[in-house]
């Protein structure tokens, strides 16, 4: 009986233990491979190289850059992620007239793709033919959008644009577990709306703000679609990111040993924040 129910287990769990093995331990083992040989696009893999791409990549000015930007990027956006995503959730808490089809046009930012999105707004903020440029000049308003002041703040925008409706359900999801009694209990005693949400509701759901700011975070500071296809990680390498470091060194400048072990030192990097998420959400 205990033969037959240890049989079962790892009969029923194989499937999801073959799938980590061949998406998960397959292509991190490879790409720690490739990393410690000399792989370059056109001459294949050549001799062991050691730890020779991780020096060279710890000493590219470039990579640290794009490190840079990649954590500045992901900080700003997820926190306004956040705040927007709670301040609608909280909205959508309550009863209101047209609450069904608004709630349809706040989710509909996240079903369309990364990529669409960026080709869209590369039409749209087109210095030369583009509807935003048409209508700042019937205002005489003549500016370039991705002057190197400006288009960090509209990579930004355009991030949370997309990406609030994401935090906004997982919010939203949290606040309907809630016990409405609080807020009538709190407001009995006199205690004002956002008091009762910022000292009584908000620690409630704390756990599902760190589920939001994970998961946000990690796919923040893995952006790659949206501003590679608006800007190509420029002008220069003002919005390079850590996947478009990756991405160039791999398949523009044909070096995959340098580009294995990138992507090997970001990965380590996020490993890193496991911890301190994972010690969050416990307690």
């Amino acid at each position: 009986m205990v033969y037959s129910e240890k049989a079962a287990k790892w009969v029923l769990s194989f499937p999801l233990l073959l799938f980590w093995v061949v998406m998960v331990v397959f292509p991190a083992g490879y790409a720690i491979y490739l990393s410690l040989h000399d792989v370059s696009m056109g001459q294949g893999m050549s001799s062991f190289s050691g730890f020779g791409n991780y020096l060279e990549i710890l000493g590219d000015a470039d990579f640290w850059h794009s490190i840079g930007f990649t954590l500045e990027f992901a900080l700003i956006t997820t926190v306004l992620e956040l705040v927007f995503g709670f301040l609608l959730a909280l909205l959508f808490n309550r009863s209101f007239p047209g609450k069904r089809p608004l709630l349809s046009m706040v989710l509909l930012p996240i079903m369309v793709a990364p990529s669409l999105m960026g080709i869209m707004f590369r039409l749209i903020l087109n210095e030369n033919n583009g509807v935003a440029t048409y209508f700042l000049s019937l205002l005489h308003i003549q500016i370039n959008l991705f002057d190197p002041d400006l288009v960090v703040p509209l990579m930004i925008v355009l991030d949370i644009m997309q990406w609030v409706p994401f935090t906004f359900l997982i919010i939203y999801s949290g606040l309907q577990g809630v016990d409405p009694g609080l807020f009538e209990a709190a407001s009995v005693d006199g205690a004002s709306y956002w008091r009762t949400v910022l000292q009584i509701i908000l620690p409630v759901i704390a756990p599902i703000f760190f589920i939001a700011a994970f998961l946000r975070g990690i796919d923040a500071f893995r952006t790659f679609d949206v501003i590679y296809v608006l800007t190509n990680g420029g002008p220069g390498n003002v919005t390079k990111t850590a996947s478009i470091y990756i991405y160039e060194a791999a398949f523009k400048s044909g070096q995959i040993g340098q580009a294995a072990s990138a992507s090997v030192i970001v990965a380590v990097f996020l490993l890193l924040l496991i911890p301190f998420f994972v010690k969050r959400l416990s307690k």
